[in-house]
């Protein structure tokens, strides 16, 4: 095998005594693990649909099966929040008189985007904290379990909606967003675990859409045909679809972070003087300045993503339901429609991504997406005009999907390129941070002119203005191939501070002995790493 860099993939020197591939802290993790929890093999089967095949050593990794399946459980919430949503406004203009009827001190038709806004707010003040406990404690994995099970006990809290319960429900839809990009951030956390290589890192990152669109596919036509051949309700089809997804995120989430996902040491220590409430903000600030001063490309990169959808995606999913449910008049079945349009769509998207992350690299990848995004955006508040122009809408949401499918694959696989590694749940935190308490801006917006009687397509208009904002700022990035070198040599300091502080009661397992349990990890279950060259550093063995 040739000898790579761990970070770009590109031929590299090295000396008999040095790794042709390190391995990543997943593969390490998982094969340092003692095992203690692990599913039966009677479920084993379970996995299979979530596996992907590393691109370079062809075997399966445990932790980027439960990233695939992380992805398939939280897809379909998501996407009921589309139909409890446009439940919710139809019930309380009921309630109100009219969609332009206040109730609770809150106009309807801004109840869903102010309701982002406050999830969007508390969630940008808090995350330093969830970042400290995750970056300064052993308890990242439990921080992702304990997010993933409050999600889905507020979808499945959801099921109550009815027209004496809509304002409870929409409470609890709040408190789901709220922990919903928590647990993003926990789950992020583990993303550049996997791999050191930019393009297996763009193939997992494509792979993962691509099965969470693949479910969130079958999951969404359930609904349309269930919608369309039967006579139920709105709220009906709305409860039909939070149950749906309140079943797929429990066995998807319980399975991931109760056998796949594996714990982590603490990154370092909680400085002297300062306590877990107060480190995450000193982190926030002396990471910015690190960030700002050292990383140029990183900075811009961020920046961009303030204005961009992964900042606010509840925000213009809590926008685009609003125009769709009272501007467009469209039905809960129909609003699904649009959704299944979007999802299939996201599949070849996924699928460019990849291509073009190979081709003119992950940058420019996400940059050629949020044109398309933007255009597309733009053509759905230059020509829907009303109800009667319904049929429109279906044609764009293919375009939107695509561009959703190809641009978050290729945001990843940037941000992972470029953040220095041992120190990405800090500047995830910084990033999720800045775009959350920025990311409010679109509702903000809508909201004022919706409540000053400003056409919504001026609204879902303004998305466009957001995309080409973040467009702009990622110009300022630079030369991408250079942003990567400023960053691999974080890389082996990254390696040695796991293995330091991923110490065990019991002896130290060479990499040598790494590589032959990875191998044995996956006897039946693909490929082996029987070609995997390892170094001759000492790698300790990680609490299971």
């Amino acid at each position: 095998m040739t000898a790579t860099n761990g970070t770009t993939g590109a031929p590299s020197q090295a000396s008999p005594s040095i790794v042709e591939r390190k391995l990543s802290i997943s593969e390490q993790a998982s094969a340092a693990s003692s095992r203690r929890i692990s599913a039966p093999s009677c479920l084993k089967w379970f996995e299979w649909p979530f596996r992907i095949k590393n691109p370079n050593t062809h075997a399966y990794l445990e932790e980027a099966t439960g990233q695939a399946m992380d992805y398939c459980g939280r897809g379909p919430i998501n996407q009921a929040g589309s139909f409890v949503g446009s439940a919710i406004l139809k019930l309380a203009a009921m309630e109100a008189g009219g969609i332009n009827q206040t109730i609770h001190g809150i106009k309807v038709s801004s109840l869903l985007t102010i309701g982002n806004l406050i999830a969007g707010v508390t969630a940008g003040v808090t995350m330093p904290l969830v970042g400290a406990l995750v970056d300064h404690t052993d308890h990242r994995k439990a921080m992702g379990a304990l997010s993933a099970l409050v999600v889905v006990a507020c979808a499945g809290g959801q099921l109550s909606l009815g027209a004496d319960t809509w304002f409870a429900v929409y409470i609890l839809g709040i408190i789901l967003g709220y922990f919903f990009i928590m647990h993003q951030v926990c789950v992020m956390a583990y993303l550049p675990d996997l791999t050191h290589d930019t393009t297996e890192m763009g193939h997992y990152t494509a792979m993962f859409m691509t099965r969470q669109y693949f479910v969130q596919g079958l999951y969404t036509t359930l609904i349309v045909v269930v919608g369309f051949t039967t006579s139920i309700t709105d709220v009906q089809t709305a409860k039909l679809g939070i149950g749906l997804a309140f079943c797929i995120g429990s066995l998807c989430f319980a399975y991931a972070w109760g056998f796949l996902f594996r714990k982590r040491p603490k990154l370092r220590e909680v400085p002297a003087g300062q306590n877990i409430l107060s480190t995450g903000f000193v982190q926030l600030w002396t990471t910015s300045k690190v960030v700002f001063t050292q990383y140029p490309a990183l900075k811009w990169f961020m920046i961009s993503l303030l204005w961009s959808p992964e900042a606010g995606a509840g925000t213009i999913l809590a926008i685009a339901v609003t125009f769709l449910t009272l501007f467009v008049r469209m039905s809960v079945s129909e609003i699904s429609l649009v959704s299944l349009c979007m999802l299939f769509a996201n599949i070849p998207g996924a699928m460019i991504s990849r291509y073009m992350c190979k081709k003119i690299n992950p940058l420019n990848s996400f940059r050629a997406a949020e044109i398309l995004f933007a255009v597309a955006t733009a053509l759905i508040a230059g020509t829907v005009t009303g109800p009667e122009k319904k049929h429109l809408v279906y044609i764009y949401s293919v375009m939107i999907g695509i561009g959703f499918g190809w641009m978050f694959p290729s945001q990843r696989t940037t941000v992972v390129a470029l953040v220095p590694k041992g120190q990405e749940t800090e500047i995830m935190g910084l990033v999720s941070f800045f775009g959350q308490i920025i990311g409010w801006l679109p509702s903000f917006f809508f909201t004022i002119m919706n409540e000053n009687g400003v056409n919504m397509r001026w609204g879902i208009g303004m998305v466009s203005f957001f995309l080409l904002t973040s467009f702009l700022c990622t110009l300022m990035c630079g030369d991408f191939n250079k942003a990567v070198e400023l960053v691999a040599h974080t890389s082996d300091a990254y390696l040695q501070e796991f293995a330091k502080r991923s110490s065990m009661k019991n002896s130290f397992m060479k990499n040598e002995e790494i590589a032959e349990e990875l191998n044995n990890s996956t006897n039946g279950r693909g490929s082996a790493v029987d070609k995997v060259p390892v170094d001759d550093e000492n790698v300790e063995e990680e609490i299971a």
